[in-house]
């Protein structure tokens, strides 16, 4: 399986990735990197809302919402995806 560069607000549950960079700005990035947002680090899609945002990601032992808005900002390399499925 080939390794795919994308944003976080794509993973849905179930689905991994590894923290590429975060281009959040302002008071909500620094949250984020202080939260274990960081280059490297794994995260996983657990839950998503019924309207898509925002969803919750397991990182760092740790589950934490993300509103779509900032999750669009961090870039990810999945590492563990669904492969879209042939009906």
């Amino acid at each position: 399986m080939e390794n795919r560069i994308s944003r976080l607000a794509a993973l849905h549950p179930g689905e991994k990735g590894r923290i590429v960079g975060v281009y959040v700005r302002d008071g909500m990035g620094q949250r984020l990197k202080d939260m274990g947002f960081e280059p490297g680090v794994e995260i996983e899609c657990v839950l998503e809302s019924p309207f898509g945002d925002p969803a919750a990601y397991f990182i760092k032992g740790t589950l934490i919402a993300v509103r779509k808005e900032d999750a669009e900002k961090i870039e990810v390399e999945m590492i563990f995806f669904r492969e879209p499925q042939c009906v």
